[in-house]
């Protein structure tokens, strides 16, 4: 126990944030925090085990915060796939808490604790960090929290409120959660680490998920046979083995989305990589993911991932021929897992899934777009509700049509107009921001943050094209860490943190950057 006791002692004097005087108070704060964000989730609904172990690894984040708040942010981050397990308040089970919401709240406050208290914390930098878009969000969450309110008397019916104010919930704690990310990644050694273990959240969702994949393969490879639908294909698309199969994600699209945004980390960090077992270790997560990914069936996911890497391929052709070297080897491997799985080739497969466009009307996408569109025409400034799209659109496809299956036009519909024109422009300035990044894409050691988050933002924005990425409210959580990455990479090379060679930038480089310096 005296070992123990001095371990702690030696940790706490090293530490890079002390807890000081005020260490009674924060300790106060978290236990509060704990109690009583314990007493809401038994007296709500008894959880399982599962919901006891999520929760713990928020409690013990915030823990975390207390001591060092760089390494309560990475166990955030790390955390995201758990962020499904949580509870529901009220009768209808639909306004739905999860852990990670409590995370993010309890981080939130001990930070705000530790910059009041502590001058080493105040010392680094602003409370919150202003970014280029600071105007564009503000304008956003207000129409969003205006159109919520004007239509709460355009809902009459419980769920579709209470879905109102769940979604109303999570686009807040978007915000909190983006600017907690950009306030603490204060260096390039933080945007580094929190991309990597970024990466390895998705890591863990793709190996999850591959191999759940792999084992509903096998039961149902029995039965299978050529003329059945893609939903029995190696473990099933929207069936076979439940919703855990998905790593807790709402649908296969949701899973395809996480993996589209992390995988392009470890993929372009490997030549960043100096030690030969890192890089193994990353190329092979890189490998599980995408035969994850193609597991997933998700084409718009495919499509946004290929077309990505293929245009920076265009701009700089070692990383077009890194992406043809790996294609070689992940068509070997996922050649022979698909053989032996489903008996089928990866040609085979994919040629099945874009055959069901023609047997599926597209999947319904052009009568699910037309319904929006009806419903932007009956109410162009207010939409009709934020997350209430299937009580309002007339879709003869399906009885379960929840969104829009396009971001803009969900946006449009549920929120109205204006909204959809403001996150237009968001999305528009975050590409520029991506782009200019891309400019230091050869930047020792950090090159791959730029590569991968131009990756990321261009194929989940395409996916974004035929689904609604905020359907699956902890794969919001991952969009906005993308985003964070994106702008943080951004502002330190305004400040010349990472250093950019001016025969990288070009003529138009060096006005923009001599324009940053001047600012």
């Amino acid at each position: 126990m005296n070992g123990i006791a001095r371990a702690i002692h030696d940790a706490y004097e090293k530490s890079e944030d002390r807890l000081g005087r005020s260490w009674p108070l924060w300790v106060m704060a978290l236990l509060f925090y704990t109690a009583a964000a314990y007493a809401l989730l038994t007296k709500v609904r008894l959880p399982s085990p599962l919901h006891l172990v999520v929760y713990t690894m928020a409690v013990a984040i915030v823990g975390m915060t207390l001591t060092n708040v760089e390494w309560g942010l990475l166990g955030l981050v790390m955390m995201i796939p758990f962020a499904r397990p949580g509870f529901t308040i009220g009768d209808l089970e639909i306004f739905h808490v999860s852990a990670f919401n409590l995370a993010v709240l309890g981080v939130w406050v001990v930070y705000l604790m530790r910059f009041s208290a502590d001058r080493e914390v105040s010392a680094k930098g602003p409370l919150v960090r202003r970014t280029p878009v600071d105007v564009v969000n503000a304008v956003f969450i207000i129409l969003v929290i205006a159109t919520t309110l004007a239509n709460l008397n355009f809902n009459v019916s419980g769920p579709a409120r209470a879905m109102m104010l769940v979604y109303l919930k999570e686009h807040i704690l978007y915000l909190m959660w983006f600017y907690l990310v950009v306030t603490l990644l204060r260096t390039p050694d933080d945007v580094r680490r929190f991309s990597l273990f970024f990466a390895m959240s998705g890591f863990l969702v793709a190996l999850v998920g591959l191999q759940a994949r792999v084992s509903g393969a096998m039961e149902q490879a029995r039965v299978i046979t050529e003329a059945e639908e893609m939903g029995g294909v190696a473990g099933g698309r929207t069936g076979g083995v439940g919703e855990s199969g998905w790593f807790g994600l709402a649908h296969p699209n949701m899973y395809a989305a996480f993996l589209i945004m992390s995988l392009p980390f470890w993929f372009y960090a490997t030549e960043h990589f100096r030690r030969f077992a890192s890089r193994v270790f990353a190329n092979l997560a890189t490998l599980a993911g995408f035969v994850a990914l193609l597991y997933t069936y998700s084409r718009s996911a495919w499509g946004g991932i290929m077309m990505s890497m293929g245009a920076l391929g265009l701009r700089d052709p070692r990383s077009l021929r890194r992406a043809v070297a790996f294609v070689v080897l992940f068509a070997v491997v996922a050649q022979l897992m698909t053989l032996a799985l489903v008996g089928m080739g990866v040609i085979e497969v994919i040629q099945m899934r874009f055959e069901q466009l023609g047997r599926s009307r597209w999947s319904a996408r052009p009568e699910i777009f037309a319904a929006a569109l009806d419903l932007i025409r009956e109410r162009p400034f207010t939409g009709v509700g934020m997350g209430t799209f299937m009580w309002h659109a007339s879709v003869t496809f399906t009885s379960r049509i929840h969104h829009a299956h396009n971001l803009l036009l969900t946006y449009a519909a549920e929120l109205g107009l204006p909204a959809a024109a403001v996150y237009t422009v968001f999305l528009a300035w975050m590409f520029v921001l991506a782009i200019q990044n891309l400019r230091s894409s050869r930047a020792p050691g950090y090159g791959f943050i730029s590569q991968a988050g131009f990756v990321g933002l261009f194929a989940v924005v395409t996916l974004c094209q035929f689904d609604f990425l905020f359907f699956d409210r902890n794969v919001g959580h991952a969009f906005y860490a993308l985003l964070a990455i994106i702008v943080s990479y951004n502002r330190l090379m305004r400040e010349g943190a990472i250093a950019v060679a001016p025969e990288e930038l070009g003529s138009v480089g060096k006005h923009l950057m001599s324009t940053w310096r001047a600012s």
